[in-house]
């Protein structure tokens, strides 16, 4: 007899099962609650670090300061039903609130705040040794760059000396208007690229986008009870209670230090192979719970080639042979930090291949022309998308020229930033990759083709990219790609309105962050945050500037050497690929090549190791069965994570304001 599987895991059986609604997620309430989460997002995210000395709660692609108040506002709205349903959330309400929270996500540390960092530098950090006042400042785009008169930029790093004197909003308000177009047009073009990528990425290749899961689990609506089919199970408890409990276990120990804690959050280095960085037992709960519900070969590939990685470079550090010039913001090391880029490379080229029938089929539509497509369960049509996603494209080339880049620099940087991105997008909704970043910078990329005997002014202008497209660890197009699943799910039908809520939430969080980091580094001081991007002496902006002046009095030709490298780790992707869908018993997945070098890698790669080992000891004694009843375990360890952290977070704001208690990498 064929055994029935519970209702509560029949959603996990095919992710393409909708659920038609009652009522629309698009309403006054939902959206007010998400320009609220917004706001504390923005705000909340760079002050939890900077201020408190807690936890980074935005550093990854769900992050926390998503996923914590999800929970909390589900349990609350569960109760809500209970007294009165009429003003309770439904799901798809609940999830319109997810989606404004995770398009903002990314905007507090990794624009908003790179953007202050490096436009607020060229003068306070200009020195007689640096020589920025004769090599950049003639260079810089003033309507770019806040006005440095009357110690407007002094005081933006050391605070206010008199409260009584008023910020200078006028410096900033003419740059930040420049700077919050291209942010708009970015990430309408990240936005409009993966609408059109979406239906070949779940209809035809069917990738699982394991970071939305914990969102379609907790707004899962149950016919018979207010509370979400996954909360009444005791397996997804038991997940929850695993690292709340260590959370919660070692909080005691902030008010009275002597008492024990559980270092399980503390990185233990064990040395795997000699003249190379230790692994790092270190375990990501999140990252657990999400490469759980990866295809077992993906997240051995990730373990693999980060093994196949460090024995590379001890080779290397013994032979000693390859100096190449170091990168900007690239925190691997070089010569292995390009060969992943290849593979980078090769990895999104080869997914537009893949995708060309689908791409083509698009442009027909776009154009009205036989072949198209059928383009109403889109957030928006095709049409709105190729012809906005292009006029985006060409106003971000037209900013680029304007700032000081040459045309032919600008066109090769965009193409690599958009690589950048999409790979990143690609590895997070196919691989789980729950804290990634690129192995390799576009402005690396670009000088390593140029050379860097180019115009200083597009030098200048170079460096200010770094601010949206440098240390890139939370972007919008995964979250954007995140939030078209979750779209997906629940409704067939087009809505517009969704997509400007979207828009709505970039444009609140880009001017709430601003403000309150202005406000906030007037009265405070800049150099006296928690942050290296603000360091006096260096920070996003001193190294910024510090690789052009290094570019200038020792420019350098077309380097072969890292080009070498590149092409070397795009050979081997695209043969392990060949390897990988021509023979069905090779089981080594290429996508960990792609990303084996970078740091947060060597942060994760334990806990990969983990899940895969979980899922494979799982399915040998379980089957699939086993799988999915434990599906809930996993997700509740991930939820259970953020929770706790959120905790801790708030005992740091209450009682140990500017000497917090960071678990996560702050």
């Amino acid at each position: 007899m064929k055994k029935k599987i519970p209702s509560t895991y029949r959603r996990y059986l095919d992710d393409r099962h909708q659920i038609e609604l009652k009522g629309s997620g698009l309403t006054f309430k939902a959206v007010l609650l998400g320009l609220g989460l917004v706001v504390a997002i923005s705000t909340g995210g760079p002050y939890s670090i900077w201020m408190v000395g807690s936890s980074e709660m935005t550093w990854s692609y769900f992050p926390i300061l998503v996923g914590a108040p999800l929970f909390i506002l589900v349990l609350l709205n569960a109760l809500l039903k209970r007294v009165r349903e009429a003003y309770a959330l439904n799901a798809a309400e609940l999830v319109t609130i997810v989606i404004m929270g995770l398009v903002a996500s990314g905007m507090p540390i990794f624009i908003v705040g790179l953007i202050l960092s490096i436009v607020s530098k060229p003068y306070y950090g200009a020195m007689p040794d640096n020589d920025w006042a004769r090599l950049i400042q003639p260079h810089l785009p003033r309507w770019a760059i806040p006005d440095p008169a009357e110690d407007a930029m002094r005081f933006f790093y050391e605070g206010l000396p008199d409260k009584a004197l008023a910020i200078p909003w006028g410096a900033w308000a003419g740059p930040l208007l420049w700077w919050l177009a291209l942010v708009l047009a970015l990430y309408f073009v990240g936005f409009c690229t993966v609408v059109v990528l979406r239906r070949h990425w779940m209809q035809r290749e069917r990738l699982s986008f394991p970071l939305t899961e914990v969102a379609l689990m907790l707004t899962e609506e149950s016919p018979s009870s207010v509370w979400p089919p996954v909360l009444k199970t005791r397996v997804f408890w038991i997940g929850f209670a695993i690292p709340f409990t260590l959370i919660a276990f070692n909080i005691p120990s902030y008010f009275h230090p002597g008492l024990v804690q559980v270092p399980i959050f503390q990185s233990i280095p064990f040395q795997l192979i000699s003249h190379v960085p230790a692994v790092e037992l270190l375990i990501y709960f999140p990252v657990l719970g999400f490469m759980y519900l990866v295809p077992t070969a993906i997240s051995f590939s990730v373990w693999f080639f980060y093994v196949l990685n460090l024995g590379q470079l001890s080779l290397i550090n013994q032979i000693g042979t390859y100096t190449l010039r170091s990168d900007p913001f690239v925190y691997g090391g070089t010569p292995l930090a390009w060969q992943s880029w290849g593979a980078f490379v090769a990895m999104v080229g080869w997914s537009l291949w893949m995708a060309r029938g689908h791409l083509a089929a698009v442009w027909q539509t776009a154009l009205g022309r036989p072949g198209q497509i059928d383009d109403m369960d889109e957030m928006v049509s095709y049409r709105v998308a190729v012809c906005g996603g292009f006029a985006g494209l060409f106003f971000i080339l037209g900013w680029l020229c304007y700032s000081g880049v040459e045309l032919y620099l600008a066109v090769l940087y965009m193409v690599s930033a958009m690589v950048v991105f999409l790979g990143i997008t690609r590895l997070v909704v196919q691989a789980g990759m729950h804290y990634l970043t690129t192995p390799m910078s576009a402005q690396g990329m670009t000088m390593a083709i140029t050379g860097s005997a180019v115009e200083p002014h597009s030098l200048v202008a170079l460096a200010l990219t770094f601010a949206w497209c440098g240390d890139v660890q939370s972007t919008f197009m995964p979250s954007a790609a995140n939030a078209l699943k979750l779209h997906d799910y629940y409704t067939h039908r087009r809505n517009g309105g969704l997509a400007l809520a979207i828009g709505l939430a970039v444009v609140v969080s880009f001017v709430a962050t601003s403000g309150f980091m202005i406000y906030l580094c007037y009265d405070y001081g800049a150099s006296n945050l928690r942050s290296w991007f603000f360091n006096a002496s260096g920070g996003a902006g001193g190294r910024a500037f510090d690789w052009v002046t290094q570019q200038l009095r020792d420019p350098a030709p077309t380097d072969w050497d890292k080009l070498g490298f590149f092409g070397g780790g795009a050979f081997v992707y695209l043969a392990l690929t060949f390897l990988h869908y021509r023979f069905a018993w090779w089981s080594l997945h290429p996508v960990g090549l792609a990303v084996a070098s970078t740091w947060m890698v060597r942060r994760i790669a334990f806990s990969v190791f983990l899940a895969w080992a979980c899922k494979r000891l799982i399915l040998r004694f379980g089957g699939v069965g086993l799988y999915l009843r434990l599906k809930p375990l996993f997700l509740g360890m991930v939820v259970g994570f953020f929770f706790g952290v959120f905790l801790s977070f708030a005992i740091d704001y209450f009682w140990f304001m500017g000497a917090g208690h960071p678990i996560l990498h702050g």
